[in-house]
Formats: structure tokens, C-alpha cells, sequence
């Protein structure tokens, strides 16, 4: 059964034009190979299970933070 996660190498292709940069075809299964590589200890965390900082950032806007000016 695939990953999920799995990069297509179609996809791949169209994050390479997106980004705008150039990679030779005879290499996008290395690069695919890296970029999977690179991106598993991330995909294997739960991130439910990490506790957050506190505080949290709060976004408050200007005319809110100078009483409404």
C-alpha cells in the first residue's frame, strides 16, 4: 500500500515550477527520495501531543491596542 504522504513525481514537478527553480528530470527520484527522507520525523509527530507555549500570541488591532483612536 502507498504513504499517503507520498510525493508523486507529478506533484513534485509542479512544486518545482512553483518554487522556480530547474532540476533535471534524471534527478527528481533522488530529490523526491531527500525531500521524504527529510520531511518523516516531522510527518511522525503528533503534534496533539505536544503542549503549547503559553502565552499565545494575540493579534490586536491598532485602533483596538490605542483605545479606539
Amino acid at each position: 500500500m502507498a504513504d499517503p504522504h507520498e510525493l508523486t513525481l507529478d506533484e513534485l514537478r509542479e512544486r518545482i515550477r512553483v518554487a522556480g527553480i530547474t532540476i533535471a528530470e534524471h534527478r527528481l527520484a533522488m530529490v523526491r527520495k531527500l525531500l521524504a527522507d527529510a520531511l518523516a520525523p516531522v510527518r511522525a509527530l503528533d503534534s496533539r501531543a505536544i503542549r503549547p507555549v503559553e502565552p499565545a500570541v494575540k493579534f490586536v488591532l491598532e485602533s483596538e491596542g490605542r483605545g479606539g483612536e
